[in-house]
């Protein structure tokens, strides 16, 4: 796209008018046809690859199929004339006045988001972009000038995207570098209150924004299993929110056997961070030894061994790491984890954390339950950290590593014992 003010010249012949009405233009570059919709636009960003010189001549294109996002980079056009009607008078007005100041340079990040149906006009792309640069180059200033005014400094201004569970659009927030999540808690209050969203849970801290960056883990993959749990008529409670998906063999560490409740510990340390209410990175399997050795619970020597751990510790950890507390729920034998069906209910429905539980030999984390209380009948959405392959849904789908499980997957002898997490309550 190709965005310009338009110089008025001089109409031709004797008229007194002139040749341009409209002072500002938008037309795309490179582009035949300037009636394209949206969706079209996608076959202008295909790579050209060269000819090996083995092949036919030329180069060819790769199809690229549409997709839900399309990034534009922001340029600035140095020929184009700055000054119409439309902008402040440009004649140079000097005032020098010799004394010493302070000066501060800040760089202007532009992350704008703008939501236009595939089927627009290319061309509308332009007007909904020059208004969402135009807010934000706005909330950058009023974003610094806040933290001057509040604490006296000046930091990077950084830009958040957000799409709140119970909204139906993206939310833009510019913080500060140097901010703090206190320093901006009174803003966030007033947003919640304006938008009506929950008072008492974090959704837009800065652990709460999209990122759009490839990831080497995946994330909720439970979705589209929420249905399929085959019990009749039953009622059914889920996991909230997001979580990343911890499994044996990642990071290129080798814990096959013995570390799936640390595994477990890491998505539920995933869930609290990726809903804002700790800041808290993901720990590795020896911060985890460290932090129950740190409380007494461990001997030294357990750093760096490969010891099991069970829901006790997990809740040591969340407690010690998160600040978050924990309830436990335990059944003497895997045959009675259907008479825990209903604290699970409203474990989902009023907490909505991931649950880790421990029995035998091995460790899982529940997603959800699905329940009849008519006929008894339960499932349960399993999370296995017991996976060792590569990232790949279609895989942990088909295998059954994610997916409802009946009372038989549980030992039936052995005993179990539950942490379910609570989130921390009134926290914005």
């Amino acid at each position: 796209f190709l965005h310009r003010f338009l110089e008025k010249r001089p109409g031709k012949g004797w008229t007194s008018t002139v040749e341009h009405q409209e002072e500002e233009d938008c037309f795309m570059v490179g582009v035949e046809k300037q009636d394209l919709t949206v969706e079209q636009l996608w076959q202008y960003t295909a790579v050209e690859v060269e000819d090996d010189g083995w092949g036919t001549s030329g180069t060819k294109t790769v199809k690229v199929q549409p997709r839900d996002r399309m990034e534009l980079s922001c340029l600035w056009n140095y020929s184009n004339p700055a000054c119409t009607s439309r902008t402040i008078g440009c004649a140079p007005i000097v005032h020098r006045e010799v004394k010493e100041g302070t000066t501060c340079t800040i760089p202007v990040p532009i992350d704008a988001l703008g939501m236009v149906s595939s089927t627009a006009p290319a061309t509308s792309l332009m007007e909904i972009l020059k208004g969402a640069v135009g807010r934000q180059v706005g909330d950058v200033a009023a974003a610094v000038l806040s933290e001057l005014k509040m604490k006296g400094t000046i930091s990077t201004p950084e830009v958040f995207h957000f799409l709140p569970p119970s909204l139906g659009h993206h939310i833009t927030l510019v913080y500060t570098k140097a901010a703090t999540q206190g320093t901006f808690e009174t803003f966030r209050r007033s947003i919640h209150s304006n938008l009506l969203l929950p008072l008492d849970r974090p959704l837009l801290r800065r652990s709460n924004a999209i990122s759009w960056d490839k990831r080497d883990k995946l994330r909720n993959v439970h979705c589209g299993f929420e249905g399929k749990h085959g019990v009749g008529m039953g009622e059914v409670a889920l996991v909230e929110g997001v979580y990343t998906y911890h499994h044996y063999m990642q990071d290129m560490f080798d814990d096959d056997g013995w570390g799936c409740a640390y595994r477990s510990l890491q998505t539920i340390v995933s869930w609290f961070r990726q809903q804002g209410y700790t800041e808290t990175e993901v720990p590795t399997h020896k911060e985890i030894q460290k932090c129950l050795v740190d409380i007494g619970d461990k001997e030294t020597k357990f750093i760096g061994s490969k010891q099991w751990i069970g829901s006790t510790e997990v809740g040591f950890v969340l407690e010690t790491a998160c600040g978050v507390q924990s309830r436990f729920v335990s059944v003497s034998q895997g045959a009675d984890l259907s008479s825990k069906a209903r604290e699970l209910m409203v474990h989902f429905t009023t907490q909505g954390t991931p649950v880790m539980i421990g029995g035998g030999v091995y460790a899982h984390t529940i997603l959800g339950v699905a329940w009849d209380e008519g006929t008894g009948d339960c499932r349960w959405l399993i999370l296995d950290p017991h996976y060792t392959g590569a990232e790949d849904m279609k895989t942990i789908h088909a295998k059954g590593w994610c997916g409802w499980k009946g009372p038989n997957f549980w030992n039936q002898t052995a005993f179990y014992n539950m942490c379910l997490p609570q989130r921390p309550q009134e926290i914005i």
